[in-house]
């Protein structure tokens, strides 16, 4: 599949819960006129881990940006928003904070896209509007902890599961939908990303951050889309925009697309899968398959 743009973010390399496998099938099986790569894509909180992964883990995470510098190298143009977990970069940007380029790789910590029906997005992680990030970052690195922990505890269920004949199971997803306090966080946080979007004349918000995938449309105000994340096999999410302009929010299973939702009323409504049927689709990936490696090696690519 070729899109005219296509928004990735949270990836988290260099950490236990990046779903690798499916990050490197996507970019490989898939061509972008332009690429975002909107935040938290190396995870410096977790890089400590990425020296205990096992060899064939280590590979999969250097597949991953082996693969996005060879993108860049045949043209395809990738701009690097910053996000909290990767905030170092913030060092290597220009003075004022000015976007800065590094070949075909723009590192910006917030940028504008035009879609192809003239409407103007503005691009950028959205921790900006976390105000737990924003005032106690020791507290943010604290529930990104208990993240991971869920993260762990729901691989452990979900091997027990397959070894029943059940379906996949997403122990965060299910908090988020079920606790009244993440999904109060989770509004507060969309209310915040819109209303920011409407003061400076944008049409839609484009983010991440928050590892909730979604797309809303409003009348009186900026459309609200989220890239959600790559750490959780329900998630695996992108938002794509099609040569018309309108933007699809997908989820890749290792083959191919789904589409869950879109600006384009008709197609949203050809086809919106539950979360019980994104389950069994996860279900179908065998996450012990060889990994789809390609001519890049350790030592370079071409």
């Amino acid at each position: 599949m070729r899109y005219r743009a296509c928004w990735i973010s949270d990836l988290h390399l260099g950490s236990k819960k990046a779903e690798t496998e499916l990050i490197y099938s996507f970019l490989k099986r898939n061509e972008f006129d332009v690429l975002y790569l909107n935040g938290d894509i190396i995870d410096i909180w977790r890089w400590k881990q990425a020296g205990l992964l096992k060899a064939k883990n280590t590979q999969e995470h250097i597949n991953v940006v082996q693969r996005l510098l060879k993108l860049a190298k045949k043209d395809t143009p990738i701009h690097l928003t910053i996000g909290n977990h990767d905030e170092f970069l913030m060092h290597f940007l220009g003075e004022n904070d000015a976007a800065r380029d590094f070949g075909n790789i723009n590192l910006a910590e917030r940028i504008e896209h035009v879609a192809a029906d003239g409407k103007r997005y503005l691009i950028l992680h959205g921790h900006q509007f976390d105000l737990v990030t924003r005032t106690a970052p020791w507290l943010s690195k604290v529930g990104d902890r208990g993240y991971e922990t869920l993260i762990w505890i729901n691989r452990i269920v979900n091997r027990i599961r397959r070894r029943l004949g059940l379906r996949y199971w997403s122990l965060s997803k299910f908090i988020k939908l079920k606790v009244k306090k993440a999904t109060m966080i989770i509004g507060n946080f969309e209310e915040s990303a819109v209303h920011y979007a409407k003061e400076h004349g944008y049409d839609g918000i484009i983010c991440g951050h928050i590892h909730n995938p979604e797309i809303k449309l409003f009348d009186d105000n900026p459309d609200y889309l989220n890239s959600g994340c790559w750490t959780d096999l329900t998630n695996c999410n992108a938002l794509v925009e099609r040569m018309d302009g309108s933007i699809d929010l997908i989820q890749w299973n290792g083959q191919r697309e789904i589409i869950l939702k879109s600006t384009d009323p008709e197609r949203c409504e050809t086809y919106l899968p539950t979360i019980y049927e994104l389950g069994t689709s996860a279900q179908h990936h065998d996450r012990d398959a060889e990994s789809l490696v390609e001519e890049e090696t350790l030592v370079g690519w071409n």
